[in-house]
This record gives C-alpha cells, sequence and structure tokens, in this order.
C-alpha cells in the first residue's frame, strides 16, 4: 500500500512539474539563438547540414579539453540575385569568463550545405571538423577538414567529393570518397591520414569493400548499364579481388560492344591492363 501511494506522488509530481522542466529547455534554446545571433549577418539564417543526417545547425564539441565545450554554428547567406549561389559560414564561439566570442570562421559559396561534423581524422584524439559544400549537381561538392592546434585550427584536407562515408580504422577514420562517373556510377577511394596529409589507403579500402559491391549490385539488378559494370570492376582492382574484377570487365566489354561503343572497350581494356599490373 505504501508503495503504490509513494509511486502516485511521484507520478502527480512529475505530472506537476513536467511543464517547468520543457520551460527551462525552451529558455535554453532562446538563450543559445541569442548568443549565435550577434555573430551572423542580419541576412544570415540558421541552417542544418544535410549529412550527417539529423545534425542541426549548433553542434558542441571541446576541442581544447578544458571541460568547456565550444559551439559551433553553421548558417547561409542567400545571393540577392537568385538563384546565385549562396554563402555557407561555420563560426566557432569560445567562452571566455561569461561571455562568448568568435574564435574561427570559414566559409563556401555553394547550392547547399552538404556537410558540417566531427571526426577524428587525424588519430590524435580530438576530432576534426569537417565542412563540406555543394558547389552543383556535377561538379559536386568541396570538403575542407581543419584540425585543431595550438589553440587554432589549420586547414589540413581539400577534398573534392559527390557522397562521402567514413571507415573507421585501427585509430584513425578514414573516408570513402565518391566521385560522379557516369549519371548514378561513382568511382570510389577511401582515403587515410598519413600525418601529413590524405592518401589512398588498401587497407580500408578492402574493409569498405562490401559496401561498394552491394551498391553496384543493387544497381546492375535494376538496370545491367556498362557503366556500373565499368565501376564495380574498378573497386574489384582496388580491393584486390581478381577473378571478380576479370568478370566484371568481360561483361562489361559485351555490353560495350552491343552498342558499338569503341572508346568504351578501349576503357575497360585499360581496365583490363590495370588489372594484370596488380596481379604480378
Amino acid at each position: 500500500m505504501k508503495k503504490l501511494m509513494l509511486l502516485t506522488l511521484l507520478l502527480l509530481f512529475v505530472v506537476s512539474f513536467s511543464p517547468i522542466f520543457v520551460y527551462a529547455n525552451e529558455n535554453q534554446k532562446e538563450d543559445l539563438i541569442k548568443i549565435v545571433s550577434r555573430f551572423m549577418p542580419s541576412n544570415a539564417s540558421l541552417i542544418s547540414p544535410e549529412n550527417p543526417s539529423s545534425t542541426l545547425p549548433i553542434q558542441f564539441y571541446d576541442f581544447d579539453h578544458d571541460g568547456q565545450k565550444e559551439i559551433i554554428f553553421t548558417f547561409e547567406i542567400k545571393a540577392k540575385n537568385q538563384p546565385s549561389p549562396s554563402q555557407y559560414r561555420s563560426i566557432v564561439l569560445k567562452k571566455h569568463n561569461s561571455d562568448w566570442r568568435k574564435i574561427w570562421e570559414t566559409k563556401i559559396q555553394g547550392v547547399d550545405l552538404d556537410f558540417s561534423g566531427l571526426v577524428d581524422i587525424t588519430g590524435d584524439g580530438t576530432k576534426e571538423y569537417l565542412f563540406g559544400v555543394t558547389i552543383g549537381a556535377a561538379i559536386g561538392s568541396k570538403l575542407q577538414v581543419f584540425q585543431w592546434i595550438d589553440n587554432s585550427f589549420k586547414k589540413i584536407a581539400d577534398v573534392p567529393y559527390h557522397k562521402i562515408d567514413f571507415v573507421n580504422g585501427k585509430q584513425n577514420v578514414g573516408i570513402a570518397v565518391w566521385q560522379m562517373y557516369i549519371g548514378d556510377s561513382y568511382l570510389v577511394d577511401v582515403l587515410k591520414w598519413n600525418g601529413e596529409k590524405l592518401v589512398y589507403d588498401e587497407e580500408l579500402y578492402s574493409k569498405y569493400y562490401s559496401i561498394i559491391e552491394k551498391f553496384y549490385n543493387d544497381k546492375i539488378s535494376e538496370m545491367d548499364a556498362w557503366f556500373y559494370w565499368y565501376c564495380l570492376a574498378d573497386a574489384q582492382i582496388k580491393a584486390n579481388k581478381f577473378e571478380e574484377a576479370f568478370k566484371s570487365i568481360q561483361k562489361g566489354i559485351s555490353l560495350a560492344k552491343k552498342s558499338s561503343m569503341r572508346e568504351v572497350v578501349q576503357d575497360f581494356n585499360d581496365l583490363t591492363e590495370r588489372l594484370e599490373n596488380k596481379r604480378k
């Protein structure tokens, strides 16, 4: 009986005071928007990136490990003459005593904010900030990678891409870069930080290969096109799947010959040469 009464009182407490908690959260949100608005032009508006999915325009991370998280926020300044590219910016604020100060900013012209997120690319235990803006549908996007060094940000990489993904390595995270080939087909590389720059990493590529293979198997099941076979063969060569690559090349050549596409047949012949050289 006592337990039932205690449970009833607890439920009444939660129901009675839950609006207060909601109101507090709303106040915190309003205060946060007021803080970042001070550092935005009057014609700017906060914007969430397309990726990572569900990412908000305001993020938090303790770059210098002092126990106080910095504020990272992204916004858009639309061009006066539409449909000209907008300007996309990211600003980092650091708290000094009771006030917030801008310590860093970056900006890129483009048509969409594709990426804004934190990933440990260098493996030093502190996440890098990645900022990617779509320049155009055909051109793709530009990813900037910034590392926190000596209480400041340094750009350590510029990566052109159409799609990106991430591959967990032993110490750091690799970037899977998808570059458009034809239509919705892509040539994929997996890049890893080597201490100085991002370079192709065969081990991480092999780890990521199953995702690429599934992508093309699904595409081929919908449409048996030579360019899917070409990109799949390219991936198989990189992942040391030599027998599979040979079969994919033969299938692609067959499709290209049926359509009398001599240049494409030559592209597959070049792919065969790559395969033979890697087999040696």
